[in-house]
């Protein structure tokens, strides 16, 4: 079985490695010169730089983490902690806010926690901005909710859809509120997605995704140009034929330039939205985080992922470093001078130095009011297309994390398997 892979990144990886271990002939197409797309790591002097943001390993799929141990052994992991804050009105809440109402001024926790419990009133919105005030009452909506998702969608709330939620933002029952602000503080009780997290023990996340791609045949720095059904069946990549099959993870919006398709599909695949994501790179002094979420309108980005505390090897001791994610259009800026900004890094961080900087064109699926039209138009036509395979993210359109990418790549992985032994 001859297989090509569109896309080096975890998706397209995950799904390769599988096949190839299965002794599949795969060859993997990245435009890139080096495989890992958003979860790409790569050393600047001391510090590691993760260019996507946060990328790590969660410990909750079982078969995921099972399979990754067999790709690079559990001793070259670090596990830790997720340390995750909210800088917001100039003071620093724990990360889930709902949860670390006991952290606010009492005043403003009694109208939050009031406004949880009486959430949830009437039917359901289906557009995000008021199911945001539905689900979490107007006090936790208003203060944190809608100022940090305005900046992260860079797009109007009320015009996107609600049915992406469930499993990406932590939603605690009303209990949870009132038992955190009576135990005042308890970790065990402070449920959040990702609680926990595996990190490679040295060279960043770049280490796994070198360790999945080391075997692999693989066509670095060539862009998909062309996508060809042939009249015997197999697929063309590029000119390279005899694919029986094309697995997809590459945007969707770089195929209808390089394979044919009906202008019903290319006009849906045309109006599916996205973000841009630029990536600030910079060292501080060891503060302990992990994470920030950055809600005030005042400071242009909207989270930062601290790498140097991920293991023990990504900053030098004492010093902390971290990617500032801004939405939006590529820009250019001069280092010295963007350090000193005001709207960009809090001064309580104490940043010293701005180390380096990475733009990815396709950030985050954007969930419009028109998603599932379009996505559902989409795929019908695809699943109809013998030998070729949408995947991952950016193929399936869909906003999942490292983890489910990689499931989702080797339950790919699995079906093609299990279709050759029936054949």
């Amino acid at each position: 079985m001859k297989i090509a892979v569109l896309g080096g990144g975890v998706s397209g990886l995950s799904v390769a490695r599988y096949l190839h271990d299965e002794n599949c002939d795969v060859t993997l197409y990245e435009m890139e010169d080096q495989v890992g797309g958003l979860s790409r790591s790569r050393w600047v002097g001391e510090y590691i730089f993760n260019i996507g943001g946060g990328h790590s390993l969660s410990p909750k799929l079982k078969e995921v983490i099972d399979w990754v141990f067999s790709i690079m052994p559990r001793q070259e992991w670090n596990y830790r902690d997720r340390v995750a804050k909210i800088y917001i009105g100039g003071e620093y809440v724990s990360y889930p806010f709902e949860l670390s109402l006991h952290e606010l001024p009492i005043e403003q926790a009694v109208e939050c926690a009031y406004d949880y419990i009486m959430a949830q009133q009437g039917e359901e919105p289906d557009n995000f901005r008021d199911w945001l005030t539905w689900n979490f009452g107007k006090a936790i909506a208003d203060y944190y909710l809608l100022p940090y998702n305005t900046k992260i969608w860079n797009y109007p709330l009320e015009k996107m859809e609600t049915g992406w939620v469930r499993g990406k933002m932590p939603l605690p029952e009303k209990k949870d509120i009132l038992r955190s602000l009576l135990l005042k503080h308890d970790p065990d009780k402070q449920r959040m997605p990702h609680t926990n997290l595996y990190y490679p023990m040295s060279g960043g996340i770049q280490t796994f995704i070198d360790a999945m791609a080391a075997p692999l045949c693989m066509k670095c720095g060539e862009p998909v140009r062309s996508i060809e059904k042939l009249s015997n069946g197999k697929w063309a990549v590029n000119g390279d034929t005899g694919y029986d099959i094309v697995i997809c993870t590459i945007p969707l919006p770089c195929l209808p330039d390089a394979m044919e398709m009906p202008e019903s599909v290319s006009a849906a695949i045309k109006a599916l939205k996205f973000n841009s994501l630029t990536t600030v790179f910079f060292s501080c002094p060891d503060n302990g985080l992990t994470d920030l979420y950055i809600p005030e309108k005042k400071y242009r980005g909207h989270r930062i992922c601290f790498s140097g505390k991920l293991a023990p090897d990504a900053a030098p001791e004492g010093k902390n470093c971290g990617g500032i994610e801004i939405i939006g259009e590529r820009f250019d800026f001069d280092p010295e001078t963007y350090l000193k900004a005001e709207c960009v890094i809090p001064e309580e961080l104490g940043a010293e130095k701005i180390l380096d900087s990475e733009f990815s064109p396709f950030a985050y699926v954007i969930h419009d009011t028109d998603y599932r039209k379009n996505t559902t138009l989409i795929k019908e036509y695809f699943t109809q297309v013998p030998g070729f395979e949408l995947l991952g993210r950016w193929g399936e359109w869909n906003y999942n994390n490292m983890d489910l990418c990689i499931r989702d790549g080797l339950n790919l992985g699995k079906r093609i398997i299990d279709s050759i032994y029936v054949k």
